[in-house]
């Protein structure tokens, strides 16, 4: 577990040490400020507009800061060939691919802890009313994040920077619209093409079941047993995603 935790520390001071994640985070709070001042053109739903601005610019840069760390996460090993440096270490393919996970969970998780804080601060400065429902949609943008992350690191597992930065943005926006996809089921008259998008449906993570912002914005309520199912299906999704980048990156040949 020691050599884990120092990959994990390694990924953790790497990033911060990068400009424009700080300039990420600095932007996010300024935008969530920003809504204060929309009042004149809320109509009316002033308190909805920046619950919603605040959610809405937490879940965006969220999906920033993964997507910009951790696709590059393995490559950057084998770019500056240090790759070489590390598999000589007595610290196995699987640990590091778990360390780098690690890591990238704790910036995400810094961020999305940070950024709470800071709009909870807001909102109650702002005398906006919230519910503890607001608490449980920012729980799922870290599950939501949590689930992404996986994406990210299993794609940077085979591939570069761009295709994985590209293919995780296109799980992201596929696992929004999954449920669309359903309708097309009926509609189908072959019984091969209803299998695919059968399959489609299941293997690509269910982004939507993680989205709880419209509750948080109407206050209204949401049980805890839908989040221990959420957390359920995002658990499942982050082994089958991490457990796979480690036997993929294991295999993985370096020249």
């Amino acid at each position: 577990m020691k050599d884990i935790f120092l990959v994990s520390k390694v990924v953790f001071k790497e990033s911060y040490r990068h400009r424009i994640m700080l300039w990420l985070i600095l932007l996010s709070f300024i935008i969530m400020l920003a809504s204060l001042l929309l009042d004149p053109i809320a109509l009316g739903e002033r308190e909805r507009l920046i619950k919603d601005a605040g959610l809405s610019t937490i879940s965006l840069f969220s999906l920033l800061i993964v997507i910009l760390s951790g696709t590059r996460l393995i490559y950057q090993e084998i770019e500056k060939k240090t790759i070489f440096i590390v598999i000589t270490k007595p610290i196995s393919r699987r640990r590091l691919i778990l360390g780098k996970f690690i890591g990238l969970l704790s910036i995400i998780y810094l961020y999305i802890i940070s950024s709470s804080l800071f709009l909870a601060i807001m909102l109650s400065l702002a005398k906006v009313s919230y519910t503890q429902t607001l608490f449980f949609s920012l729980f799922t943008i870290l599950l939501q994040s949590t689930l992404l992350s996986a994406i990210a690191i299993f794609f940077s597992s085979f591939s570069s920077p761009i295709l994985s930065g590209t293919f995780s943005l296109l799980g992201y926006v596929a696992g929004h619209f999954i449920n669309d996809i359903g309708f097309f089921i009926e509609k189908a008259s072959s019984m091969v093409v209803k299998i695919l998008i059968k399959f489609l449906m299941l293997s690509v993570p269910n982004f939507y079941y993680l989205d709880i912002k419209i509750n948080a914005v109407n206050n209204l309520s949401v049980s805890v047993q839908y989040l221990f199912f959420a957390s359920a299906y995002t658990i499942i999704y982050v082994v089958l995603l991490v457990y796979s980048a480690m036997l993929i990156f294991a295999k993985k040949e370096f020249y």
